[in-house]
């Protein structure tokens, strides 16, 4: 068989392996559905699966050629081009710079970026299909009714819209960071990216980098806003959610830093004119040197000097939020405490009266268990040890009959 028969072969298994892999699951999940009754949700998630992966896929592709297509254009119209002697490489002297000029002459570019944005998009399409449920959450969403008390949200928004808005950020960052990527390769094979004799960049790979990075900016600065809702799901070690440092200074920090990112976007696009390095070197700087010493080392040292010595008192009405929260969250507010006096006079006959309680307890549980053996160690046979023990002797003999 010759050499190409063999490689269509290999493609067509691996092919149609890979979509016996795919019917499989598939039909597995949908014999499932099927004996349960809930076929209606296969068919949703499955729905909401294909939804995202043919937008998420759409969008990306259009964005990355859009991209590639640009610096394609822009690097065309430079008014010099390098040449090379194609002889020269035939007979095997080649260098990079060489290689570049041959690629940039005899590639099919537009067929190649199409090709490129298509491959791109599929992966990160791929990628984003995890987030079906976060995306079917979205679109059929329902207020809560009750709103969270430090910022006067719906409940529903942090359960549903907020998750969504952090997904399309992110990819949204992920594909100006590809576009930046692609057209960066595209003015690089071109010439209009030198990084080893001139190291110099054209006007027009400048102004295509300074609008992506202004958008850049632009996201950043709705990721910081969406981050003060995040700090909501902090754990600062004292609760779950928003700390004193947290509402008193990484709060006004992030809309500090909400600010510097638009000023950098707009540094970015006015240097669409200028097209020099500096103003987007110096966005860069403002943002992530800010974010750095603002978002980080600022709430820890205030943490330390000003909360640390006082925590109790400055923590107490977060402490009470997240209690009340959770009593609403669990119904543990319908509760009635009735106080229960603790007594040391237990006896064998009450274990006895108790057996549905004494059933109830964890056997082993390593705290009270090392508790109980310090106190034996430190001052001898004393009632609690004593306690503990009629409890194990019980529970062990529960265990063996």
């Amino acid at each position: 068989m010759p050499r190409r028969g063999i490689t269509v072969a290999v493609i067509v298994i691996l092919a149609c392996l890979i979509v016996l892999g795919l019917a499989s699951g598939f039909l597995v999940d949908w014999a499932w559905f099927s004996a349960i009754g809930y076929l209606n949700v296969f068919w949703t998630i499955l729905g909401g699966k294909a939804a995202l992966f043919f937008t998420v896929f759409a969008g990306s592709a259009v964005l990355l050629w859009v991209n590639g297509s640009l610096a394609y254009r822009f690097a065309r119209r430079r008014g010099h081009v390098r040449r090379v002697d194609f002889e020269q490489i035939a007979r095997g002297v080649q260098s990079l710079p060489e290689l570049l000029v041959m690629m940039g002459q005899r590639l099919p570019w537009r067929l190649l970026i199409a090709g490129v944005a298509v491959v791109l998009a599929i992966l990160v399409a791929a990628g984003e299909v995890s987030n079906w449920g976060v995306f079917l959450r979205f679109v059929y969403q329902v207020p809560h009714g009750q709103s969270d008390p430090q910022y006067g949200k719906d409940i529903g928004f942090y359960l549903f819209s907020l998750p969504a808005y952090v997904v399309i950020k992110n990819w949204l960052l992920l594909m100006l960071v590809l576009s930046f990527l692609v057209a960066g390769a595209v003015y690089w094979v071109h010439g209009d990216i030198e990084f080893s004799e001139r190291r110099s960049i054209s006007p027009a790979a400048i102004a295509h980098g300074s609008a992506l990075l202004g958008l850049f900016f632009a996201v950043k600065a709705w990721s910081y806003g969406l981050d003060r809702f995040l700090l909501l799901y902090g754990d600062n070690g004292v609760v779950v959610g928003a700390s004193y440092t947290d509402i008193h200074i990484a709060l006004p920090v992030l809309w500090l830093l909400v600010g510097l990112s638009i000023i950098a976007a707009l540094a970015c696009w006015a240097n669409l004119r200028v097209r020099t390095w500096k103003l987007p070197a110096a966005g860069a700087v403002l943002v992530f040197g800010s974010s750095l010493v603002l978002a980080l080392v600022l709430p820890a040292l205030f943490q330390l000097v000003f909360v640390k010595p006082n925590e109790l008192q400055l923590e107490k009405p977060y402490i009470q939020r997240n209690i009340d929260l959770t009593q609403q969250a669990y119904n543990l507010h319908q509760i009635s405490v009735k106080p229960f006096p603790v007594e040391q006079n237990l006896t064998f006959q009450t274990l006895q009266a108790n057996q549905a309680t004494i059933d109830n307890i964890r056997l082993w549980d390593w705290q009270p268990l090392m508790d109980t053996t310090l106190n034996c160690r430190r001052f001898g046979p004393t009632t609690s040890s004593t306690t503990w023990m009629w409890i194990v002797t019980i529970s062990t003999a529960r265990i063996r009959g």
